[in-house]
């Protein structure tokens, strides 16, 4: 037992990785090619997105919306959990990168199964609100600008049924949401976004220590 979270030094994030980590070669090498990009950072996790895969399987989710692309390690994983008839809407503001995830969806098998939409993710929430399946959707996954996070999840609360989970990165940034100092939009959007989801009741919530920290809303 420990009455806190211990900290993950690199010595033991690589001790997680040997030990917890099913990976496979299809996520392993759009890693690596990720790995080679400017703005590498950005991309989820390999143990944030073998977690998204568990909870998108523990629910039998058949289907899903990510906010957020980048080369598509973590829709990915989501889609990997769903069945072969699911369907993973992928929601992104640029194709940059959008041909890179293709190849590697296409090498995983999953591809048939990500729909991508190019656009403000705003607008293609609005579409979805009108679309048949509104109400009904099992998964969500947030990982875009900070700043719409709130918006994002309220979206997501009209389109995901009960029981569905809501999934949203960066809750850390990276520690600055613990140091007043920091008051830039997106951690203090962040900040709040936390208290938001603290005290919103219409949820079951928790945040994760996982990546960035991931806060967890399963829809009462």
């Amino acid at each position: 037992m420990s009455h806190r979270t211990i900290q993950v030094d690199e010595v033991l994030h690589d001790w997680l990785l040997a030990n917890s980590l099913r990976d496979t070669p299809h996520h392993s090498e759009l890693r690596e090619q990720t790995a080679s990009l400017p703005d590498s950072g950005m991309q989820t996790s390999p143990e944030q997105s073998q977690f998204l895969h568990f909870l998108a399987r523990s629910i039998q989710a058949r289907t899903a919306i990510e906010i957020g692309v980048y080369t598509g390690a973590s829709a990915m994983a989501i889609a990997s959990a769903l069945p072969g008839d699911g369907r993973l809407v992928a929601c992104d503001i640029s194709d940059e990168h959008l041909e890179t995830a293709r190849m590697a969806w296409q090498a995983a098998g999953v591809d048939a199964r990500i729909e991508s939409r190019i656009g403000p993710a705003l607008g293609t929430l609005e579409t979805l609100l009108q679309e048949p399946g509104a109400g009904e959707y099992d998964f969500m996954y947030i990982d875009a600008d900070k700043e719409n996070s709130l918006n994002y999840y309220e979206h997501g609360l009209k389109l995901l049924r009960p029981g569905g989970i809501i999934t949203i990165d960066n809750m850390f940034r990276g520690g600055r949401v613990a140091d007043p100092s920091c008051d830039d939009a997106s951690t203090v959007a962040t900040r709040e976004l936390a208290q938001f989801l603290l005290k919103d009741e219409r949820i079951d919530y928790s945040l994760v220590p996982i990546g960035d920290g991931l806060a967890l809303a399963r829809l009462a």
